[in-house]
């Protein structure tokens, strides 16, 4: 299951990628630091770091940014999607029961693509709100996203705080929305 929900983030980014226009890349996006274009590429560099981990070896992140820090807004669609086959074939071939090195840890492969999907759906979100558009996902995938959320954030040590505090977002919000909230997201 955790690939299949995976299969379907990537999916829906792609989908939401590929339908850009030339001037969506340079809009804001709600990550301070990076425009439309910007989170895009995160998402890009995440995917390929995670598959290069999933070989077992340490993913060197400033290498993998500087290899994409070049890519043209309109090259960034297929950008991701080579990352995002790349990391879904490394997933299928690695042990489930091993541990692979992250930014976090030593995390299995399960684990890993729970974080990837969380990843996909939330900057999904953020590229969707930047260019004024909606993410379309299934709302049981992002559910389980809200769920694995829950379980990382948890697990974070005190000192690490990758997202904002959760904002206030309606139960009767759609799920990709409560989950945006959940990760420090305003919705408005």
């Amino acid at each position: 299951m955790y690939l299949d929900d995976l299969t379907v983030a990537q999916a829906a980014v792609s989908a939401l990628l590929a339908s850009l226009a030339p001037d969506d890349w340079t809009r804001a996006s709600p990550c301070d630091d990076w425009d439309v274009a910007g989170v895009a590429r995160h998402l890009a560099v995440g995917e390929r770091a995670f598959a290069v981990s999933l070989g077992g070896t340490p993913y060197d992140l400033a290498a993998i940014s500087a290899e994409l820090a070049d890519t043209a807004t309109g090259e960034l669609p297929a950008a991701y999607d080579v990352g995002a086959v790349a990391l879904r074939e490394a997933l299928t071939s690695a042990d489930p029961a091993g541990a692979f090195p992250t930014g976090l840890g030593p995390m299995p492969a399960p684990a890993i693509a729970e974080l990837r999907t969380i990843e996909a759906l939330t900057h999904g979100w953020d590229v969707a709100r930047g260019a004024g558009a909606r993410l379309a996902v299934d709302d049981t995938v992002a559910e389980r996203a809200i769920a694995h959320s829950l379980v990382l954030m948890e697990r974070l040590p005190p000192d690490r705080t990758p997202f904002g505090p959760p904002q206030p977002v309606p139960d009767s919000a759609p799920a990709i929305d409560r989950l945006a909230g959940l990760l420090g997201r305003k919705i408005d």
